[in-house]
């Protein structure tokens, strides 16, 4: 199972699209970690005659084999105006004393 997080955005109506989410992910036998709702934002540009949409962020596990199946999927939902699925890579971060700059400035 891999790691993704994928990017939604709805008409911004009042209707509870965070679970409509969560049955699609489930419904491809994924799992969701974390979700987080950044609420209604301008759009950069009209996407069905909206300007405004509702974000939703949602981090998962997914069988890579059935991404793309879910993919396809996403593509015919009529209430999804936009969306977004990227693979989350687990980056090694360097230790705090190597991340500072060993160098000095030049005048």
């Amino acid at each position: 199972m891999k790691k993704y997080e994928g990017l939604f955005i709805f008409p911004p109506e009042d209707k509870d699209q965070a679970l409509e989410v969560t049955k699609w992910i489930e419904k491809f036998q994924g799992k969701v970690l974390q979700k987080a709702d950044l609420g209604k934002r301008t759009i950069g540009y009209q996407i069905r005659k909206f300007r405004d949409g509702k974000f939703l962020v949602f981090n998962f596990e997914m069988d890579p084999s059935k991404v793309q199946d879910f993919r396809k999927d996403l593509e015919q939902q009529e209430t999804l105006l936009k969306y977004m699925v990227t693979v989350l890579r687990e980056e090694s971060r360097p230790s705090v004393s190597t991340a500072t700059s060993q160098t000095t400035p030049q005048s």
